[in-house]
């Protein structure tokens, strides 16, 4: 536990990351209230959704520079998709107005579940199993496609129904 403790105040973007989550979770129990008379409005649905989404697809940069190395992977590209992902977990916290149907919830957790596998990664847990490190890659990007559909989805009926 020590030494994760160590690790985690070496990594410069974590505590900004649990922030977003703390954030995120407080959206969860209390969807009702009205922060901003602005934020359930369809234009900053939209404007947020926007951002978002333009966060979410800059993150697939790194998975497409990984598995195309034509395109040049940098030891910069890895830290802009931590600090994005900070970003778009902000975004998010304030862009979601209440659950909804069941699809966006899972939408959210499924938001959710990827924050917090973005922040249990190699520089914080350090993985000393080769295998362990892959089944968290798999997980991570495999939540972050299993949220493609229903962004989609969510997008689609949103703008349908305003």
């Amino acid at each position: 536990m020590q030494n994760f403790m160590i690790r985690l105040r070496r990594t410069p973007y974590a505590p900004f990351i649990f922030l977003a989550l703390l954030l995120i979770a407080l959206t969860f129990l209390d969807f009702s209230a009205d922060w901003f008379s602005v934020r359930g409005t369809f234009t900053w649905q939209v404007v947020s959704g926007s951002l978002l989404l333009t966060l979410l697809i800059f993150q697939w940069v790194l998975f497409f520079k990984r598995g195309f190395p034509k395109l040049g992977l940098v030891s910069s590209d890895l830290s802009q998709h931590r600090w994005v992902g900070v970003a778009a977990t902000y975004v998010f916290a304030l862009h979601a107005v209440r659950l909804g149907h069941a699809w966006m919830t899972g939408l959210s957790v499924l938001f959710f579940l990827l924050a917090l596998t973005g922040v249990l990664n190699r520089q914080v847990i350090g993985y000393r199993q080769n295998w362990l490190y892959l089944l968290w890659l798999v997980a991570h990007i495999g939540i972050s496609a299993a949220m493609v559909p229903l962004i989609g989805v969510h997008v689609w009926v949103a703008l349908a129904y305003e």
